[in-house]
């Protein structure tokens, strides 16, 4: 039995003998058909398929395009006289309008120069226009030009309504709604209330005459052309009316005839609008030219206060600059300076006691103090000059300590007291040292020999103080606070200089110390957290110390939790410090 496959192909065999049968070979008989009648069925519905598809995705314009800039390269290289005389008249409008332009806009520029002048001549016309109630514009208008056409309007002649409206300037477009409507009415009352010819023609307005301008009206059959003229306009501007009528009544009759009210479809009429706005510039009197003294006199004065301003401004900044100078003297730091004139300055600054008195600056730079209102301020500076001059008067007071500076670290060596060894640290302190920082004590050495006492029993009572001082410390903590602030970072670098006291007068003594270190919390909270934080309070203290230089093997960190005690609970948030002895044998 045959396949599927082979009865498939004897179907499509059958199938396509018989549209042979019908159409013909390759379909002949349907394309005969239809090549008779194509023209008339394509020329019936050409033009709507071409709107249709420019319509649906603008291919239209994509398509011809290239046509017709083939063709028209074509035909320019092999008709280009042909080309010439057929685009002349086109080209000829469009250089007209494009000069008629160019002049509208100079002429403008030209009125606005004028506006803005400083002469004689501009001062007189202005003082002339306010007397007689104009413009300045219109004033300078009516004595730089012979005539000049200010606004062209284009009027439906049935309904009154304002077509277009071309002005020289920019100006209000309801202006010219408002005139249109006055010539319409002007004109109706015209018509209505004087006939003259015997078919009862109504008669029609050629011109309106006020104190300022002239109106020139060009009646057509359905609309109107009205020019706004200053000065005495000449029949040009009439004859130019007229053909601007004739021809809009040529492009735009249908228009006109079904006009409704929407004026959208006569925003073309821009260019034959524009033709009309003609203008003649008086010629210039042929006279001796007249210097203009007055603007002479004005641009001097600007040049002089220019001038003036100018050296000012350079003396300012130079001063400006040398008084900056001061900023980088050592303990002097200037928070404003500000100079009203070279004889008004006010200067505010910052100033260290050890720092160079500001009038003895003033006066070996050659700057005037009396001129100066200083607001002096005093600082503690670290500028190293200023701390090698309070280390020079420092020194005066202890003759056993040797001050040394190493790299801008104060270096202390010598033997000295513990009590002086806490005045000068105390002194050292508030001239801006501190251990760790810029200042070294390791060289320093306490006294434990005094007249008529035992040598062990005074290193005794020493190390007693010392460890009395250590027991004195104590950093307190906020609620719920662990961590060390730089207030009790100083504590430390203290505790520290007691330690380093210590340790010779143990060595000496054959003990071993250790230090205790103690951190507790108030009762607030509960029991674990409480135990946790006073822990964590202890280690921060004790990493501090140990990044200072106390080995972490010589102390001993404990956490009390919680302070039950009523009398203490408030301050109960802290750190506390114990020394323990142990004695080697």
């Amino acid at each position: 039995m045959p396949s599927d496959a082979a009865k498939e192909a004897e179907s499509a065999q059958q199938l396509e003998q018989v549209r042979t049968l019908l159409l013909g070979k390759d379909n002949s008989r349907i394309t005969d058909s239809l090549r008779k009648d194509a023209r008339k069925i394509v020329a019936e519905v050409i033009t709507e398929a071409l709107h249709d598809r420019q319509q649906k995705d603008n291919s239209v314009d994509k398509v011809l395009q290239p046509f017709v800039e083939d063709s028209v390269q074509t035909s320019v290289a092999h008709n280009r006289e042909q080309m010439v005389t057929s685009l002349y008249p086109i080209v000829g409008s469009l250089v007209r309008k494009s000069v008629a332009a160019f002049l509208s806009d100079f002429m403008e520029k030209t009125n606005q120069l004028i506006e803005n002048s400083f002469t004689i001549k501009g001062l007189t016309w202005r003082f002339k226009a306010r007397q007689t109630g104009v413009s300045y514009a219109q004033y300078a208008a009516s004595q730089t030009f012979v005539y000049r056409v200010e606004h062209v309007f284009l009027i439906h002649r049935e309904t009154g309504l304002l077509l277009n409206t071309v002005p020289l300037g920019s100006e209000n477009k309801s202006d010219a709604d408002i005139v249109s409507a006055m010539l319409t009415a002007i004109n109706d009352f015209v018509g209505d209330s004087f006939l003259t010819s015997d078919d009862q023609l109504k008669e029609q307005l050629q011109s309106v005459s006020t104190e300022n301008f002239n109106l020139l009206i060009k009646p057509g059959p359905s609309a109107l052309v009205v020019a706004a003229v200053t000065g005495n306009p000449p029949q040009s501007i009439s004859d130019q009316l007229q053909l601007t009528v004739e021809n809009i009544h040529s492009l735009y009759l249908e228009d006109l005839n079904n006009f409704n009210g929407d004026n959208q479809q006569f925003g073309k009429t821009d260019g034959l609008l524009r033709d009309c706005l003609l203008s003649e510039q008086k010629e210039a009197l042929t006279s001796k030219q007249k210097t203009p003294w007055f603007a002479w006199a004005i641009v001097l004065l600007i040049l002089l206060y220019s001038g003036y301003k100018g050296v000012n401004w350079l003396k300012t900044s130079q001063l400006h600059d040398k008084i900056m100078q001061l900023d980088s003297q050592p303990g002097v730091i200037i928070k404003q300076l500000e100079i009203d004139n070279l004889k008004a300055i006010t200067l505010d600054v910052l100033r260290d006691p050890n720092a160079i008195e500001l009038t003895d600056w003033l006066n070996s730079n050659a700057l005037n103090a009396a001129h100066f209102t200083i607001i002096e301020r005093k600082y503690y500076s670290l500028d190293i000059p200023i701390l090698h001059q309070r280390i020079e008067r420092v020194n005066n007071t202890y003759p056993g300590v040797n001050f040394t500076w190493q790299n801008n670290l104060l270096v202390l060596s010598g033997t000295l007291s513990l009590t002086k060894t806490e005045q000068l640290l105390n002194t050292l302190g508030l001239a801006g040292f501190t251990v760790g920082n810029n200042l070294n004590t390791a060289q320093l050495q306490l006294a434990t020999s005094q007249p008529n006492a035992d040598t062990q029993q005074v290193k005794q009572q020493l190390a007693n103080e010392i460890i009395g001082r250590i027991a004195a410390l104590q950093l307190n903590f906020p609620v719920a606070v662990e961590t060390i602030t730089p207030e009790m970072q100083l504590t430390l670098k203290r505790l520290y200089q007691y330690i380093q006291q210590l340790e010779p007068l143990a060595q000496t003594l054959n003990l071993n110390f250790g230090l205790l270190v103690l951190g507790s919390s108030d009762n607030t909270g509960n029991n674990s957290t409480n135990l946790t934080i006073s822990l964590q309070r202890a280690n921060n203290a004790a990493d501090v110390l140990q990044q200072l230089g106390i080995d972490k093997t010589k102390m001993f960190v404990l956490g009390l939790g919680q302070i039950d005690i009523n009398d203490i609970t408030n301050s109960a948030r802290t750190v506390m410090f114990n020394v323990i002895l142990t004695n080697n044998d």
